[in-house]
């Protein structure tokens, strides 16, 4: 059972509010009555009947809901706003809830208390005249303090958000737990007015301390222009953090800041296009005397990742935690994480940077940051004196890891604006509006006008299963199928790099009988088998013990299991299912003895 463990947290965050059988008000809008608060009326009048909790709010298609002031929900009051789910016309798109342009306090679209679900609801952050407002939905703790607050958002958009008020982001948490859902949901232009870079899908406060996110689960997502999708503070972090089949195109600093201070992690199938879009200075990775050519030819410190600042060991947090590093489990694999062309060029010829080449000021140039910096790759695949990996389950899967461009069809990118903010923040840190296309969501325009669906043919069957890298709702025959027939085994995978280190799920059970007084490997049984087969091997030694699957080339392609063991004798149940057949090798290690015997896998 202890397999399933996290893949039941990621998919059981609900509430039992969510689950429970519901009365519906369908809510009319500013077009069909001509008035604002319509929703903050519906909503406010069930909170008074006592009704909240078991009411859904039905909002229609291609409506707009004025509020009028904040919706609150207060300690054990829960909301549930739903709306059909779009198609391909003007008349299906989404149902937006925007802001009035009166002068009032506008801090939160939603405060809340309790637990909020919504479905295929289009939230802009803006007033209804076009402007941006700096605000934000914002769960905060309920009671008792150990009741998690709960967001399930699916088919959402949070469109041209900032940071808030309270610089956060479009979901703003301040709760002791916090379990988010968020499903086929799109963060779009979400920079700021002010401090552009800092537009974040999920963030704690800034220089807020002692939050913290039990669960944060991205699927079928996509996020463009914007600068991180999950962000941390300090004496904070995270128990799980989900990312699959997720779409990034364009973010300014880190995707996940302070991904250090995470205890587990997922990023897989997914597609991170020009992260960190800032970059870094060899003036800053470079020691003193140091030159540019001494940075181009790897001389200098790395920078640290684009996507993840850092991997922290857990003895170095500042702040106590209830796991070791031997506890985290840690899995990237199955992404694309590249830089398009326009980017790469615009780090050289913009005329900032071209400035400072003829002033002979190349260390004060920006490059490109890489996916990991060499200290968070050092932590991930640390081994010990004999060359031993010693975390487990901390794994980058550097075989699935591309960096090449996807070609999107039309995407979502204000090239000569992003340009210009770009080259800005190197230099005067001045701001304009970098935003792909705002006025298509002031206009409600359906469907929107980018299309991140791309051509690129490997990276259209690189996901697990064959299936394509990113968020799949741009393919939508494809996210049918993943739906029906992949997404439990891409979980399962998952689930086994997590408890296994491996994609092969192993079960190791110690035998009864005296100490062995040699090492042994005994031949696999069945022989040939399909797709399971028993492996029994005796250790006289406690020690780190390794047991692992090889081709005839030499090349690993299953760790059956890996780690400290106590002497004994013991049997691994080798399950090859995801293997092709043929003949293969079997290989013990431990305390410098090496013992090799072949198998066979016939299907």
């Amino acid at each position: 059972m202890k397999k399933f463990i996290l893949l039941i947290i990621a998919f059981t965050l609900l509430s039992n509010f969510l689950f429970a059988q519901k009365d519906t008000v369908v809510v009319s809008g500013f077009y069909e009555t001509g008035k604002y608060g319509t929703l903050n009326d519906a909503i406010e009048a069930a909170i008074a009947n006592g009704t909240i909790n078991n009411t859904v709010f039905k909002l229609k298609p291609y409506e707009v809901y004025v509020l009028s002031r904040s919706i609150y929900l207060d300690h054990g009051q829960n909301l549930e706003l739903y709306a059909p789910k779009p198609g391909k016309t003007q008349e299906s798109a989404p149902p937006q809830i925007v802001w009035t342009e009166e002068a009032i306090t506008r801090t939160y679209i939603i405060q809340s208390y309790g637990d909020i679900k919504a479905s295929n609801i289009w939230f802009r952050y803006a007033d209804f005249l076009g402007s941006k407002v700096m605000t934000s939905i914002t769960f905060e703790n309920q009671t008792p303090e150990n009741d998690p607050e709960r967001g399930e958002f699916d088919g959402c958009l949070f469109d041209y958000a900032g940071i808030g008020a309270e610089s956060a982001g479009a979901i703003c948490v301040k709760a002791d737990h916090f379990v988010g859902k968020f499903t086929n949901c799109y963060w779009r232009n979400n920079s700021d007015n002010h401090f552009r870079y800092y537009g974040r899908a999920v963030s704690f406060p800034y220089q807020s301390s002692g939050w913290h996110y039990d669960t944060l689960f991205f699927e079928n997502c996509t996020f463009t222009n914007l600068s991180r999708i999950v962000m941390q503070e300090g004496n904070e972090y995270s128990d799980n953090i989900f990312i699959n089949h997720c779409t990034l195109l364009n973010s300014i600093e880190w995707v996940f800041q302070s991904a250090g201070w995470i205890r587990n992690a997922v990023i897989t199938n997914s597609l991170f296009i020009n992260p960190y879009m800032y970059g870094h200075r060899a003036y800053d990775v470079c020691p003193s005397g140091m030159t540019y050519n001494d940075y181009l030819a790897g001389k200098c410190n790395s920078p640290g990742g684009g996507l993840i600042n850092g991997i922290t060991p857990v003895d170095s947090f500042g702040f106590q935690v209830d796991f070791t590093d031997f506890d985290r489990k840690i899995y990237i694999g199955y992404i694309d994480y590249a830089y398009q062309d326009w980017m790469l060029d615009w780090y050289k010829n913009s005329d900032w940077s071209k400035e400072r080449i003829r002033n002979r000021e190349q260390m004060l140039l920006f490059n490109p940051s890489p996916m990991l910096g060499d200290d968070e790759i050092a932590f991930m695949d640390s081994v010990d004196a004999n060359g031993n990996k010693v975390f487990k389950t901390i794994n980058v899967d550097w075989p699935t890891i591309y960096h090449k461009d996807p070609q999107f069809i039309v995407p979502a990118t204000n090239l000569e604006a992003a340009k210009l903010f770009i080259m800005y923040k190197w230099s005067t840190n001045a701001d304009i509006d970098w935003s792909y296309e705002p006025e298509a969501g002031f206009k409600q325009v359906w469907p929107l006008p980018e299309n991140l669906a791309y051509t690129d043919p490997e990276l259209l069957t690189a996901g697990m299963g064959g299936y394509p890298l990113g968020d799949l709702n741009w393919f939508p025959d494809k996210y049918e199928q993943w739906k029906t027939s992949q997404r439990e085994k891409e979980w399962q995978t998952i689930n086994n790099w997590l408890t296994y280190g491996s994609p092969e799920p192993s079960v190791v059970k110690e035998l009864p009988g005296p100490l062995p007084l040699e090492y042994s490997l005994k031949q696999n049984y069945p022989n040939p088998f399909n797709p399971t087969t028993n492996i029994e091997y005796s250790i006289p030694k406690s020690g780190y013990v390794s047991l692992k699957v090889f081709n005839l080339l030499g090349q690993q392609v299953a760790t059956i299991f890996e780690g400290n063991q106590n002497a004994g004798n013991y049997i691994a149940t080798f399950d090859a299912s995801g293997l092709a057949s043929g003949v293969y090798l079997y290989r013990l290690e431990s305390n410098n003895v090496s013992i090799t015997k072949k198998l066979i896998l016939m299907k």
